[in-house]
Parts: structure tokens; C-alpha cells; sequence
């Protein structure tokens, strides 16, 4: 019974139910700076940028909970925002394009190439 509170606890911030440090389990640590998992979730920080290959999979599952998209986007400025937006929507197309040719989806692929003829077209035009 003891160790069911014990381990319950343990989930709560690494102490048991006397409030005493449990011991942790080795830890995977980066091979180039010794950081582990545990660092970065406790400074929110990346120790170098093989951490990021080490642990790609938790710290993925971590931004996934606290943010919309793992994905960096950045902030489009206000005065050439529309030609930036087009531009990424363009790319984005022809990325999708490209998928929809090779998995021979060409209803699909039709649509796109349509719709970045557009893109094109209204780029010309300005």
C-alpha cells in the first residue's frame, strides 16, 4: 500500500510521501553537452543543438501540449504581410502539388496546379 502513495507521488514533482528526494533512474543525457530530458523541462531550454535529436520525441510531445503547432511560423510584418502570405501560400501548393502527383492523386493534383496559376496570374498582375 505504502509504495502505491509512493509511486502516485513520485508523479507529482520527484518526492515521496515524506517529502524526501527519490532516487531517479539513469538518465539518457546529450552525448555533446550531458543534458538530459529533465533539464530542459525544468529551464525550458535546450542544452546544444543535438539535444534537439536526442530528444526529439518528448520534447515534440512537450510543445504539442503547450502550444498549437510544433511548427515555428514567425510574425509577418504588417507592411508587406499580403505579399509574404501569398508567397507562403504559393509554396505551400506546390509542396502539396508535388505529394498529390506522386501518390498519382491528379484530380488533386489538378485542383492545385490550378489554383497556383492564380497565385500567378495575380502576382503578374500587381
Amino acid at each position: 500500500m505504502f509504495d502505491l502513495f509512493s509511486d502516485f507521488f513520485n508523479d507529482f514533482g520527484g518526492f515521496d510521501v515524506f517529502m524526501q528526494p527519490t532516487v531517479s533512474k539513469e538518465e539518457k543525457k546529450c552525448p555533446v553537452c550531458g543534458h538530459t530530458y529533465s533539464d530542459f523541462r525544468r529551464t525550458g531550454k535546450i542544452g546544444c543543438g543535438e539535444c534537439y535529436k536526442v530528444f526529439r520525441a518528448p520534447i515534440t510531445e512537450t510543445l504539442r501540449r503547450v502550444q498549437p503547432s510544433v511548427t515555428h511560423t514567425g510574425k509577418i510584418p504588417s507592411k508587406s504581410g499580403e505579399e509574404l502570405k501569398l508567397k507562403r501560400r504559393y509554396e505551400s501548393l506546390k509542396q502539396e502539388l508535388s505529394a498529390a502527383v506522386k501518390n498519382e492523386d491528379y484530380e488533386t493534383a489538378a485542383k492545385l496546379h490550378k489554383q497556383i496559376r492564380e497565385i500567378e496570374n495575380e502576382v503578374k498582375k500587381s
